[in-house]
């Protein structure tokens, strides 16, 4: 699709590389490139509605076509989560790079090969991330039949996880732009034998990516229940922190990475035009952006369950590393664990299919000394835990501890009780 941009005869986007990063550590958690875009031909674009209130959109543009779109009746409150509609614009034209369908390639290589999209961006610093996502929207549907949400959708923003915790601000999940007229069955089949190869998706918010290349990888992943590689572009904005004496550092940010701006040399930041756009042109939008789609031809729900929520995602951020060594000091009682962190815990575990989950599940409810007794006054966390054990799959083994945690507790915790009665 971009191939006729390329040959108009126009000054080329310059595309410079501030850093990169080839591995995760403790500032950068997947490999990645801090670029500045300058003469960019402001063709993939998110456009926001003229005044912020109860019609507030903002909206990934592609030519003058919406591919994704969130909204929130107050959408520049960055805790409010929003309605999401996918505009499935991009038609049979999808961007295609033909180094992301090879598994083996390198940053630096496949980087190459995405400049000209990169080119058709808004001039701004981003960050290009080389990750993966999970093929849903974190709320139990695959990416390709996620519904237009009428209700707030949870990972759209900064996710509250309660208590005065916050999730990040991070790729994780993604929403087709693409729709699933365009979808081709040996397409699929070729990348679910090439799993390895990259989809491109630009961050939103949140936890919330458009997906704008790799439907066809991302439901191959899909199909073989595993995550997509994905190069995900991030749009940067400018941070400033107050240092005393009225003295402020400037950093310019994606997501929750920061970089400082003396640090990186960066001297000349742009001012990025946040373009509003009228109500009536909104509407426009709108009309475009709400196209019936066709019947989604796989069990979405089946292979969307494999996956982790929006909530399992925070907590599995939040609990950091789950190592064998770290679960045995818990059962043995080396360490104590608080009932927010027994959940966090649990949750983390379920999101990622650990394989002791229902060993650790059943210390907690069953075997461990200091969590007795405040089992009985805190059911939230015996709940935590049994709706984590009801997604293991199921066999008798399983129903009957189900059973038997029923029986007896069910005076203590009927909401539990009726949970599981629910499940058998």
């Amino acid at each position: 699709m971009f191939e006729k941009w390329k040959r108009k005869k126009e000054p080329l986007p310059q595309i410079d590389i501030i850093t990169k990063w080839d591995k995760r550590d403790e500032d950068f958690y997947a490999p990645g490139a801090l670029i500045r875009v300058t003469g960019g031909k402001d063709l993939l674009v998110e456009n926001f509605s003229e005044e912020p209130g109860e019609k507030t959109y903002v909206t990934l543009m592609f030519d003058g076509k919406p591919l994704l779109q969130l909204q929130g009746y107050e959408y520049f409150c960055p805790t409010c989560e929003k309605i999401v509609r996918s505009g499935y614009q991009l038609g049979k034209g999808e961007f295609h790079v033909e180094k992301l369908n090879e598994g083996e390639v390198s940053f630096a290589d496949a980087f190459n090969e995405i400049v000209p999209i990169l080119g058709l961006l808004r001039d701004n610093y981003y960050v290009i991330l080389d990750t993966e996502l999970y093929p849903t929207d974190g709320n139990g549907h695959l990416f390709w039949n996620v519904p237009d949400s009428n209700q707030p959708m949870p990972g759209s923003c900064l996710y509250y996880r309660g208590d005065g915790e916050w999730g990040l601000l991070r790729p994780y999940f993604t929403i087709a732009t693409q729709s699933i007229k365009n979808l081709n069955k040996s397409r699929v089949d070729y990348y679910r034998e090439h799993i390895g190869c990259r989809a491109l998706a630009y961050y939103m918010d949140g936890y919330m990516t458009a997906l704008i290349d790799g439907h066809h990888k991302a439901m191959a992943a899909a199909l073989e229940h595993k995550k997509v590689n994905a190069f995900v572009i991030m749009p940067c904005y400018l941070q400033r922190f107050g240092q005393g004496n009225g003295k402020f550092r400037s950093y310019i940010a994606a997501g929750d990475m920061r970089f400082a701006c003396d640090e990186y040399g960066i001297d000349d930041i742009p001012k990025v035009m946040v373009e509003k756009i009228s109500e009536a042109e909104m509407e426009n939008i709108n009309r475009m952006i709400s196209v019936p789609e066709e019947k989604f031809p796989y069990d979405s729900d089946a292979l969307a369950s494999y996956y982790p929520s929006v909530d399992e995602i925070s907590c599995i951020d939040a609990a950091g590393e789950i190592s064998d060594e770290r679960l045995d000091r818990i059962v043995s009682e080396q360490d104590v664990c608080q009932i927010d962190e027994i959940i966090t815990l649990i949750k983390a575990m379920g999101g990622l299919q650990h394989k002791r989950l229902f060993e650790i599940g059943d210390f907690f409810l069953q075997r461990c000394s200091y969590t007795f007794l405040p089992r009985y006054h805190n059911p939230g966390m015996a709940e935590a835990i049994l709706d984590e054990l009801m997604k293991l799959p199921r066999d008798t083994e399983l129903e009957n501890y189900l059973i038997d945690f029923m029986v007896e507790c069910e005076s203590d915790f009927p909401a539990v009780g009726e949970k599981i009665l629910e499940y058998l």
